[in-house]
């Protein structure tokens, strides 16, 4: 599946999903012009577009005034990791790799099921003693899948089948791919 785009069903999938792309391309906006530690309207979007909305009060404060200030700045997966963690005791990928690609949208998002279809098993990090080292090795992993199937014939028809549905949104290379591939499984 992350391998091959079928161009006519990718099409069908991504008319689907213009509400979730509408957000993102809102989100993105919203991030340059507003105090986002601030703004309920923002927080709540972003919340959803990530799905996000179970994490308590305290830890959804601590992600928006991160990015608040944060932006505008370079940042690494690994440096929201050990944000987080430090300030939880928590070693949360998923949620590192949200706020990072919030800042950054080049980089990609940690996705069980993408890490999982490429051979990464993230739950057996758990059991390592080397866990935030053996994290960020695995999310260098998911970076790297990225950069190749980029350069690959599928990924750049994943890129030029959403921009042939959504012209002209400014976003990454891989976030145009990420839309395409998870249209493609959404449906």
């Amino acid at each position: 599946m992350l391998e091959q785009i079928d161009v006519t069903e990718a099409k069908e999938a991504l008319l689907t999903i213009h509400r979730r792309v509408e957000q993102y391309a809102w989100l993105l906006h919203a991030l340059d012009t507003r105090d986002i530690s601030e703004d309920r309207h923002f927080r709540r979007a972003w919340l959803n577009h990530f799905k996000l909305r179970d994490k308590d009060r305290e830890f959804c404060r601590y992600c928006f005034r991160w990015l608040e200030e944060h932006k505008g700045r370079r940042v690494s997966f690994e440096q929201a990791l050990l944000d987080l963690y430090h300030r939880f005791g928590v070693l949360d990928p998923a949620s590192a790799s949200k706020l990072a690609a919030t800042i950054d949208p080049s980089l990609p998002v940690w996705d069980t099921q993408i890490l999982g279809s490429l051979g990464i098993r993230p739950w057996a990090l758990e059991k390592s003693g080397r866990r935030v080292e053996k994290t960020v090795e695995a999310y260098e992993k998911l970076c790297s899948w990225y950069a190749r199937y980029l350069s690959s014939r599928d990924g750049r028809m994943a890129v030029q089948v959403f921009d042939e549905i959504y012209p002209g949104t400014g976003f990454s290379p891989v976030k145009k791919a990420d839309f395409t591939i998870w249209s493609i499984l959404w449906s």
